[in-house]
């Protein structure tokens, strides 16, 4: 009994196969494939097989093309300067020769090809033929011209960019760079690729590794912005709007830095005239408001004893007019209003004393800065009835006349601020310390801050006074902190340089 093997059995596949001859099994492999055309060529380049793939590929069937020249799918130019041609001879020569272009089906259009000529030969090296496999590459090809189309217009787009965007390696080199790059740091892209972004910023930031410093915490956090100074190729510097982002694989891993920078001179320019011009305001409001001051002190103190004194000189003229009725009478009166006048004249000199030290005290001059704060401590503490301290440790410091006025001012206007915006206030703490680097400055009150539409973030307006404080420190190079402490009151700090405020002799 013949038992005809189930068809799922793989020894039953084994078996047909083995039926099958070795050219048929080659064959049955070269129709399967259909995704490339696979076929062979004489010596002369005329068509001798044709699999199923390049039937798919080029359109042809196999009796309509075996024993015409393969050069039937080159486009007419690339036949007429003979290429073709040219392709078999590389190929006899060099054993193998690839190459990409653009190919034609049967029904004349056109697909961009992969193709590989592979030259054969017999035992003894004469040549038999030419395997050719061509791939269809056109989908890919349209997919990489999107692409490479898209890429074209995101350089022109970030070229047409007035600011300068550049990418960066994890270690800080630059590895691409924009027209605005270009226009902005004045660098061309092959001077400048390569090479480590530290190259645009001051040397006082490089050597305080800044530039380090961005990039760790660009990787820290994703994304960092800020400002500062940054460095053209010809050495000018500009203020700078800086972004950094890190860049990340799809694996997760670090793999550079996007960095865009934005000149911003001429914004903080007119940051600074729209600041100089509101200060100016300010200041101007300042000015008038202790002019208003010194006129209502001249008028209500001074005026006031002056006026006296005249009534006094008008009375005491009336009575030597009429000392020859009563000379004892006459003397006696005469002497206590003369008494009186001196009186009123010494007040009249302690007013104008006042005022004058009001405007520029001549202890400051005379005795220095510290002494100087003793002196307006103990006068404000007379006027306002606040307790008031005051610590200072800074008796070795020999200070310069700029930053005496300042501290001095700073001072004053906190004080002045104290009387007209804190509620409640009974007790103000004053420090002045220095240290090797720096002169600190703390004025304190126990007050709380006015609840109304004008009070700023703090609890307290915003008088020109402060702003006048903030102003003194910036000229002195310091930083400053106004507001409200924690445990409530408020406070002023200030911190300058002391290279900023000690005499030059001293230093």
């Amino acid at each position: 009994m013949n038992i005809r093997p189930s068809p799922s059995d793989p020894h039953n596949d084994g078996a047909l196969l083995q039926r099958i001859s070795p050219e048929k099994r080659y064959r049955v492999l070269v129709d399967s494939i259909k995704d490339y055309a696979i076929l062979l060529l004489d010596t002369k380049g005329r068509i001798a097989t044709w699999n199923g793939g390049a039937e798919r590929i080029k359109g042809y069937r196999a009796q309509e093309i075996i024993g015409r020249h393969f050069s039937v799918f080159y486009p007419a130019d690339v036949v007429a300067r003979g290429y073709p041609d040219e392709e078999l001879l590389r190929a006899g020569e060099l054993g193998r020769w690839e190459d990409e272009g653009w190919r034609v089906r049967k029904d004349g259009s056109r697909f961009w090809a992969n193709v590989v000529i592979t030259a054969l030969r017999d035992e003894t090296g004469d040549l038999m033929g030419f395997a050719k496999i061509t791939r269809d590459l056109t989908e890919r090809r349209n997919n990489e011209e999107q692409l490479r189309q898209s890429e074209e217009r995101m350089r022109r787009l970030m070229d047409a960019v007035e600011d300068a965007i550049f990418m960066l390696n994890p270690q800080g080199q630059v590895t691409s760079w924009n027209g605005g790059a270009t226009r902005l740091l004045g660098f061309h892209a092959a001077e400048i690729i390569g090479r480590h972004f530290s190259r645009f910023y001051p040397i006082e930031n490089i050597a305080e590794r800044e530039p380090e410093r961005e990039l760790a915490d660009a990787a820290a956090y994703g994304r960092i912005e800020k400002e500062g100074w940054r460095l053209r190729k010809d050495g000018t510097r500009f203020c700078a709007n800086i972004v950094v982002t890190a860049v990340y694989g799809m694996a997760g891993d670090l793999v550079g830095f996007a960095k865009v920078v934005r000149d911003i001179s001429e914004r903080n320019q007119l940051r600074q005239l729209e600041y100089a011009s509101e200060l100016a305001a300010r200041i101007e409001a300042t000015r008038e408001e202790e002019k208003k001051r010194i006129a209502r002190e001249l008028h209500d103190d001074l005026g006031q004893q002056l006026t006296a004194l005249k009534m006094d000189l008008a009375v005491l003229a009336e009575a030597d007019a009429q000392a020859s009725i009563d000379d004892s009478l006459s003397l006696q009166a005469v002497r206590v209003r003369a008494l009186a006048m001196r009186e009123a004249v010494d007040h009249a000199i302690s007013s104008v004393r006042r005022l004058a030290a009001g405007l520029r005290p001549a202890v400051l001059d005379d005795l220095g800065l510290l002494p100087a704060l003793e002196w307006l401590v103990d006068d404000f503490r007379q006027r306002s009835r606040l307790h008031v301290d005051i610590t200072s440790d800074a008796a070795g410091v020999v200070f310069n006349d700029a930053a005496s006025t300042a501290i001095f001012r700073i001072v004053q206007e906190a004080l002045t601020n104290v009387v007209r915006h804190a509620q409640h206030a009974t007790a103000v703490e004053i420090e002045f310390r220095c240290n090797a680097t720096a002169c600190l400055v703390m004025i304190r009150d126990n007050g709380v801050g006015i609840e109304n539409g004008a009070a700023d973030v703090h609890g307290r307006p915003s008088p020109s006074g402060l702003a006048g404080i903030r102003e003194r420190v910036r000229r002195l190079g310091g930083a400053v902190s106004i507001g409200t402490e924690a445990d409530g009151g408020f406070s002023v700090r200030v911190s300058l340089p002391r290279e900023a405020v000690e005499a030059v002799e001293d230093r």
